[in-house]
């Protein structure tokens, strides 16, 4: 039973804690978190998890330091990207509620975050992996930032561009398991994330090439057909499933279960393409495809993480 002497100290922190609730914004904290777009941040960390496991057969202490650092560097990137694109996101239906238009984050606000991100990453990868990962890392920000994404105002080769950065994480997990360059068999599953990215950003511009148009933005939707971008995508579809046949040469997967998954996931995806192309025939379906190409991606990688941890 508590003592009658001790309720007015209770009353007195209750009071206190709702005080402190009340000056948490909770609207900050969410736009905060939406800036920081957690989870692509949480993607390309998937990603740098992939070249360590790959590189080193292990999960241990230095690659949740990685995994960290890198999480980190994406989102001070992806603020920064927020930043860069306010002009551009108020112009589109489907991003003019974002935190900076909207006007509910001043680009003063987002610049600080940003850089508390981005210098927070950048600590963790020195302290924990090498300089040579703070390299790639702060590399991989700029090139985002800087190259790819002016880059989409003016040419649609600036889908070859972002897939840099969806590669770039993969070395980083290399590079921090190693503490050397990556080596050949490490080339060749970054020519096939490189085939892989290419219908992952087609798909999205059959979604958005509209909104990219209005907003001034440089769209292949503005010369092409829908029809005709779903079929190139195909294309590169089946070049990422061929390539993924070539992984046991480089001694990258062990077990025979390994290959199995590769022959399913492969046969899955043809699958899919010939029935959307002679029996479905919908030439309009890009949601099924998107779906598709990140399902086959995911598994592929997943495959090859649990054949090196086995």
């Amino acid at each position: 039973m508590i003592s009658r002497q001790l309720l007015p100290t209770l009353k007195a922190n209750q009071n206190y804690l709702t005080r402190i609730i009340k000056l948490i914004d909770l609207q900050k904290i969410k736009d905060i978190i939406s800036l920081s777009k957690p989870i692509i941040s949480a993607s390309i960390s998937f990603t740098t998890l992939t070249g360590y496991v790959l590189s080193k057969g292990v999960i241990d202490f230095i690659i949740i330091s990685t995994l960290i650092g890198v999480f980190l560097l994406a989102a001070g990137a992806s603020i920064f990207n927020h930043i860069i694109e306010r002009k551009t996101d108020a112009l589109m239906p489907r991003t003019q509620n974002r935190p900076i238009p909207s006007g509910r984050i001043s680009v003063t606000e987002a610049t600080i975050w940003a850089s508390v991100f981005l210098l927070s990453g950048s600590t963790f990868l020195l302290l924990f992996t090498n300089p040579a990962c703070v390299i790639l890392g702060i590399f991989n920000a700029v090139w985002y930032n800087l190259v790819y994404t002016p880059m989409k105002r003016v040419s649609t080769v600036a889908l070859f561009a972002g897939t840099i950065t969806g590669i770039i994480p993969f070395f980083i997990g290399t590079v921090a398991a190693t503490n050397q360059p990556p080596q050949h068999a490490q080339f060749f599953i970054a020519m096939y994330m490189f085939l892989w990215q290419i219908p992952h950003f087609l798909l999205l511009l059959c979604k958005y090439g509209i909104e990219y148009e209005k907003a001034g933005l440089a769209s292949i939707t503005k010369s092409t057909s829908v029809e005709k971008i779903l079929h190139i995508s195909y294309i590169w579809m089946i070049a990422s499933c061929i390539a993924s046949l070539f992984i046991p040469l480089f001694g990258i997967s062990h077990h025979l279960a390994t290959g199995v998954i590769i022959l399913t996931i492969t046969f899955v995806v043809i699958l899919f393409i010939f029935y959307s192309l002679f029996i479905k025939r919908n030439i309009h379906d890009y949601k099924t495809a998107f779906i598709i190409t990140n399902l086959m991606q995911s598994g592929f990688m997943v495959a090859l993480i649990f054949d090196n941890l086995i």
